[in-house]
């Protein structure tokens, strides 16, 4: 059920922050009951606020997520750790002989996003259009993701704002999580895109409509590293 209190936490966690005049305008609202949910969501230690300076007239504030509020809004996290412990005791001494302690994150969030994917292929490609889309955003929020689709023009847009390997591994290069997921998922077609002035730090990719139904490589998630 969303809440006007839900909303001013998802809008503050896509934008990473946002001024009273900002969420009311993005969620039409008045500004005196933005202000009555901020309180209430400060008072809760889900948001905090930071003063910005202005070159002429009072000061305002600038409120963002702490921990707590990102917690809040990506939910899951049990969900991911029994994965992670999951596609652990798949691996192979070999697996990560020789690796970095990098590398080896990296590699198991790669066979817990096969293993993910294979659970769900069946029931998400017995899916169309709109439908096919909610439900992979519905797994990845399932899993400590916070994501959203956009259909656009020949394709959809897929955004997670709150990416469970880049948080915890690595913040630059591809998405060790995402990627294999989305591929063995859905198959040939899935691009990563760059991201925007409002996706800052999420992770994007564009999925054809048409994208190949047969989805993705067949190969095991210990092959596939």
């Amino acid at each position: 059920m969303h809440t006007t209190k839900t909303e001013i936490l998802a809008l503050l966690k896509r934008s990473d922050g946002a001024t009273v005049d900002e969420i009311a305008s993005a969620l039409g609202l008045a500004s005196m009951t933005v202000r009555q949910h901020l309180t209430a969501l400060e008072r809760d230690a889900l948001v905090g606020a930071a003063e910005v300076r202005r070159a002429t007239g009072r000061p305002h504030y600038r409120y963002s997520l702490t921990e707590d509020g990102h917690r809040n809004v990506a939910q899951g996290h049990d969900r991911l750790v029994s994965l992670l412990v999951e596609a652990a005791g798949s691996l192979e001494p070999a697996d990560v002989d020789g690796a970095t302690p990098g590398e080896r994150r990296g590699r198991l969030f790669h066979v817990a996003a096969i293993m993910l994917a294979a659970r769900h292929r069946g029931d998400v490609l017995g899916l169309t259009g709109p439908e096919r889309a909610g439900r992979v955003v519905a797994i990845l929020r399932a899993h400590g993701g916070f994501a959203e689709w956009h259909d656009l023009t020949g394709g959809w847009e897929l955004r997670d704002f709150s990416c469970v390997y880049r948080g915890n591994v690595d913040g630059n290069g591809p998405c060790r999580w995402h990627e294999p997921f989305l591929g063995a998922l859905l198959g040939a077609g899935v691009q990563s895109v760059p991201p925007t002035d409002d996706c800052a730090a999420c992770c994007r990719y564009m999925i054809p409509h048409l994208i190949d139904s047969g989805g993705g490589d067949a190969r095991s998630a210990r092959t596939a590293l």
